[in-house]
This record gives C-alpha cells, sequence and structure tokens, in this order.
C-alpha cells in the first residue's frame, strides 16, 4: 500500500478520511493536516511524514499554489519519490488507496485522469424518465404497459414494478 498524506485548509482533510473509512474501512491507514483550524504549525507534520513515508509515497493538498500546497511544496522539493497532487478529490485518493501496482509517475497519471471531475448532463435522462412515466401512465389508464398487466388501479401497486430505468 502506498503511504499517504491529505494536507488541506480546514478539515476537509478529515472529513475525506471519514469518507475512506466509511467507503473501504481504511480511513485510519491515511495521515491528515487539518491546517488553520488552529494555531498549531503544521509543517512538522509535513516533515515527519516525509521522513517515514516507505517510498513511493502522494502527498495530496486541496488547492494549487495555496499556502498548505506551497508549504508541502518546499518540504518534498528535493524528497525523490514523493509525489504531490494537487486540487484533490475523493475519487482520486480512493483510486491510489485502493490500487494494488507499484506507484509510478506514469501510473499515478492514469489514475489521475481516471478520477477527472465530469459534468454529467441530466436533459436526456430527463427527457428518457418524463418518457418511461408517460408510457407508465398511458399504461395505467388504458389497463397495461408492455408485457406487465396491470393488476391494480391503485398506482403504485403493480406498475411500478413492471418497469427499470436502465
Amino acid at each position: 500500500m502506498t503511504d499517504i498524506l491529505i494536507a488541506s485548509h480546514g478539515h476537509f482533510a478529515s472529513g475525506l478520511q471519514s469518507s475512506l473509512d466509511i467507503l473501504t474501512g481504511m480511513g485510519k491507514q491515511v495521515n491528515v493536516i487539518d491546517a488553520y483550524v488552529d494555531d498549531s504549525d503544521y509543517t512538522p507534520k509535513i516533515e515527519e511524514f516525509i521522513k517515514s513515508a516507505k517510498r513511493p509515497a502522494v502527498i495530496f493538498t486541496d488547492l494549487k499554489g495555496g499556502s498548505v500546497n506551497q508549504k508541502v511544496m518546499l518540504k518534498a522539493a528535493n524528497e525523490k519519490d514523493i509525489f504531490i497532487v494537487t486540487q484533490m478529490n475523493l475519487a482520486v485518493i480512493m483510486s491510489v488507496l485502493l490500487d494494488s501496482e507499484p506507484l509510478t509517475k506514469t501510473h499515478l497519471k492514469d489514475l489521475i485522469k481516471q478520477s477527472q471531475v465530469e459534468l454529467i448532463e441530466l436533459e436526456n435522462e430527463k427527457e428518457k424518465k418524463n418518457q418511461i412515466m408517460i408510457s407508465l401512465l398511458k399504461g395505467f389508464i388504458e389497463g397495461e404497459k408492455d408485457d406487465c398487466t396491470i393488476k391494480s388501479r391503485r398506482p403504485f401497486d403493480s406498475w411500478t414494478s413492471c418497469f427499470s430505468l436502465d
């Protein structure tokens, strides 16, 4: 398993750790830094991670060019096999955490690419669902829906079990 540090402004890092724990049960296996939640200096935690991490290791930060990212970059600048990934999200951290392949720069880039933020356009899905509902209502009124005969005239008794949104 790759050693991981998640560093962020506020409680974002520990929130990601909590999500990792819920989804994988492995939240305790990542190190976190919640910067600026109190007056303490978090730089020693970065240094300790770099010193103790099995290589290769990954440090995730929240904002490219942000103060947390800057401190991480300064501390890890001369370190071999410490990868810094910024603009982090839960998907990319899970990908690295659960991955069984040896971590290389090329492989890490692939994991990052697979975990990119995506825009999901719902208009087609809404239209599809609307058409399904129109068909269902039409079938309800006419007494049947495709291969499914309506046994009851009460909505949701039988006709809702006669369709799939796939």
